[in-house]
């Protein structure tokens, strides 16, 4: 073999043992070479537009949207069942909607709603009315909260 082609085979080998040792000891970057909580904070959804807190399932709504008897669970009788996030800030333009799932099948979207201006300190409320299909089914349902077309919080709730 003329020495060209060992000095070759000898630089290409060396680089592979040096880029193999270096994702080995955590010096790239490796996606499975960090921690699995560092992995899920990436994954957190980016909302923009809004600073929305913890979303809720309510039997009713007061002033401002603010929920009223906060559950995750409800009868089949209910007349109104009730999906209430808080919102800190909300930008004018941003928007929301709501899905309705059953059993891990979507069944409703809301209707889209936009902010006509800048808001503070508020509710946005979702609702779904049982009579308008027929009776709901007794099992397990979740509310999904879209802020601009990007899904950022589900609650599970079940109809007893």
């Amino acid at each position: 073999m003329d020495k060209r082609k060992r000095y070759l085979i000898l630089a290409v080998a060396l680089s592979v043992v040096i880029v193999a040792g270096a994702c080995i000891c955590g010096q790239c970057s490796n996606p499975f070479s960090r921690p699995e909580q560092e992995r899920q904070e990436e994954n957190v959804p980016i909302i923009s537009g809004a600073d929305l807190e913890e979303v809720v399932m309510a039997r009713g709504i007061g002033e401002n949207n603010r929920p009223i008897g906060i559950t995750d669970s409800f009868s089949d009788s209910e007349d109104v069942i009730y999906c209430v996030v808080k919102a800190n800030r909300i930008d004018a333009g941003t928007s929301f909607y709501a899905r309705w799932v059953y059993e891990g099948e979507p069944f409703e979207d809301t209707p889209t709603i936009t902010a006509d201006r800048d808001y503070a300190d508020t509710y946005i409320e979702f609702h779904i009315e049982p009579k308008d299909f027929g009776v709901l089914k007794r099992g397990n349902y979740s509310c999904k909260i879209y802020v601009n077309g990007n899904p950022v919080q589900t609650m599970e709730f079940e109809i007893n």
